[in-house]
């Protein structure tokens, strides 16, 4: 009885090393999306659905826009999105500040390529900005491949002189390197099957297309970030864009943005949810704090 236990010990690890096929990790990816919230976000908001120029997007509780609005862009490494985590964070926050929710269903690869999640974004913000979003504060969130699309679409719009600017930013464990250059990729990959050094690999050339990987609007590490509205900046120890979030904060402090950061043991997510853990329930109030204080000024 020792031996097959064992014997399926060691199996199993050998299972684990095994390393998926990005089509199957992209396959999954997909299965997981939900373009609407799940019956307990539904329950708790009025959610509406709306086609803005091309781009579909969805309110949760439309009607408070006018107490603030908090505009979410999906994580899904620009192959699908938006997941339950999504939902279910960007609902707790709205309700912890009676404000709306609009999270933005741009599109992604391989049926659509750079810049149209960009451009998506950038359209509904533009559409919004001569009343909702330009008579009330906003703040702009993203996680994942969203939060680098959130921080390049704030750095195109203090760039093109928007007077739409949101109050915020608040970026969770957010992709802003699409080459993945950094030495520190190689030892979290190791211990991060989810972000797995070569399935994102083929994500980002599938949505770059013919676009440089190095493009700062595909990652904006490479861009020129100055004079960004406060930034509250996360990651997990053990998340694949830890190192370049380090970096990013960094940056951000020598171009003397504000930044609050934290770090929490383990990962930010596990796809298609957000981790439940002590260390991410205090980081929740620590960025619901941090949107309150955007809301307000």
């Amino acid at each position: 009885m020792g031996r097959i236990r064992e014997a399926v010990m060691i199996g199993a690890r050998t299972v684990r090393r095994l390393p998926m096929p990005s089509g199957v990790y992209t396959t999954s990816l997909r299965e997981a999306r939900r373009p609407l919230p799940p019956g307990a976000v539904l329950k708790r908001h009025a959610v509406d659905p709306e086609m803005i120029d091309r781009t579909r997007a969805v309110w949760l509780d439309r009607h408070r826009a006018d107490r603030g609005v908090i505009v979410h862009l999906h994580g899904g490494a620009y192959v699908s999105g938006p997941f339950a985590g999504d939902w279910e964070w960007v609902s707790q926050l709205a309700d912890a500040h009676e404000c709306a929710a609009l999270v933005i269903d741009y599109r992604f690869a391989p049926d659509h390529v750079h810049p149209v999640a960009l451009d998506d974004a950038e359209a509904v913000i533009a559409a919004l900005g001569g009343d909702v979003l330009g008579q009330a504060p906003w703040v702009l969130t993203g996680h994942n491949s969203g939060g680098g699309l959130a921080l390049s679409i704030a750095r195109r719009l203090r760039a093109q002189g928007s007077s739409v600017l949101p109050a915020g930013l608040v970026l969770m464990a957010p992709w802003t390197d699409l080459e993945l250059a950094n030495t520190g990729v190689t030892e979290t990959g190791a211990v991060d099957p989810v972000h797995e050094r070569r399935m994102l690999r083929a994500a980002a050339r599938a949505y770059a297309d013919r676009a440089p990987l190095d493009d700062p609007d595909l990652s904006p590490i490479n861009a020129d970030l100055h004079e960004l509205p406060p930034v509250h900046l996360s990651a997990g120890t053990r998340d694949i864009f830890l190192t370049d979030t380090r970096i990013l904060r960094l940056q951000l402090e020598e171009l003397d943005v504000s930044v609050a950061y934290r770090e929490v043991g383990g990962r930010i997510s596990m796809i298609p949810w957000l981790r439940r853990s002590e260390d991410m329930a205090r980081l929740v109030r620590e960025q619901s704090a941090f949107i309150g204080r955007a809301l307000t000024r």
